[in-house]
């Protein structure tokens, strides 16, 4: 069965138990069938959201996976409006922050993320990561 298909099953289902006014649906069902949209159907967007949690830029996954800017944003607004958005990295990615850090003259976040090609809210979060983690 295709996605939409699906999703259009969830919603029949919803009107037949909860009634005609989606407004008085249980929020919890609300959100399930507004988070299940065609994005997470494809490979090429779990290839993109990868890249985002990641944090890879816009600019660099656009170029890379050839689209355009605008689709990465909102396909990165909808992650974190669904609280999807929580950034990874490998244990390589972590070793080139460490030294990163280390070795630059007044390390910010913004000039971290300028150097790893990265975005600056994956570099404050693994950094605070990276501090949790001493601090253990």
């Amino acid at each position: 069965m295709s996605p939409n298909k699906k999703m259009a099953a969830e919603i029949r289902a919803a009107y037949a138990n909860y009634g005609d006014d989606p407004d008085k649906w249980p929020k919890d069902v609300k959100k399930e069938i507004q988070g299940k949209t065609e994005e997470q159907h494809t490979a090429e967007n779990n290839v993109l959201r990868h890249m985002i949690l990641h944090g890879y830029t816009n600019q660099y996954i656009a170029q890379e996976r050839s689209k355009t800017p605008q689709y990465i944003q909102q396909l990165r607004g909808r992650m974190g409006r669904r609280h999807e958005l929580d950034y990874q990295a490998t244990s390589d990615e972590l070793t080139q922050l460490k030294y990163n850090v280390k070795h630059m003259n007044r390390p910010n976040n913004k000039g971290v993320a300028s150097v790893m090609g990265r975005d600056k809210d994956w570099v404050r979060y693994m950094r605070e990561k990276l501090r949790e983690a001493d601090s253990e």
